[in-house]
């Protein structure tokens, strides 16, 4: 910093907080842009969070759908084969569901 006779000079303080206000302006609209950028991700990743809640929902209700469908198949199966009827393609067929939707099998 320059100095005049009678102490600092002034003016060259002033160009210098000139300088250091403008690169603040410059960092503060970058961050302006980056906080942007980030609550868009934000609302993104929320809409993606919804979607996987409403899929998670879907397969919790079929997992519910397929237990009550296997249970319902096991007291058929042990009312018909009583009566001396097979129905092994039908537990054939819930097991192909089973495995096509990727459901651990309950043991038919």
């Amino acid at each position: 910093m320059a100095q005049s006779g009678n102490g600092i000079d002034l003016a060259a303080v002033y160009q210098l907080l000139t300088e250091i206000l403008g690169r603040l302006d410059g960092h503060e609209t970058k961050l302006n842009e980056l906080v942007g950028i980030v609550n868009e991700h934000s609302r993104r990743f929320d809409q993606i969070r919804s979607v996987l809640d409403e899929h998670n929902r879907k397969l919790d209700d079929l997992g519910h759908g397929q237990t009550e469908l296997s249970e319902a198949l096991n007291q058929y199966h042990y009312s018909v084969v009583g009566q001396g009827m097979a129905v092994n393609r039908l537990a054939e067929r819930v097991k192909l569901i089973e495995e096509h939707l990727g459901l651990p099998p309950l043991g038919l």
